[in-house]
C-alpha cells in the first residue's frame, strides 16, 4: 500500500513541478534560454506524466472484473 501512495506523491510531485515551469514560461520577463529550457523541462515532465498514467491504466485493465 505505501507503493500506491508514493506513486501518488510522485505524480503529484511532477503536476506540481509542471504547474510551474507553465507559470514560468508565461512570464513576459522569461529569457529565451530559460525559456527553452523550461520547455525542455516541460516535455520531460509531460513524458514522464504520461508515462505514469499509462502504467496506472495498464494495472486497471489487469485487475479482475467482479461479475454479479
Amino acid at each position: 500500500m505505501a507503493t500506491s501512495k508514493s506513486k501518488a506523491v510522485n505524480y503529484q510531485q511532477l503536476k506540481a513541478e509542471l504547474d510551474a515551469v507553465l507559470e514560468t514560461l508565461q512570464q513576459p520577463d522569461t529569457d529565451v534560454d530559460a525559456a527553452v529550457a523550461g520547455y525542455e523541462r516541460g516535455l520531460t515532465l509531460i513524458h514522464q506524466l504520461e508515462s505514469y498514467l499509462q502504467t496506472a491504466e495498464n494495472h486497471i485493465k489487469q485487475l479482475p472484473t467482479q461479475q454479479g
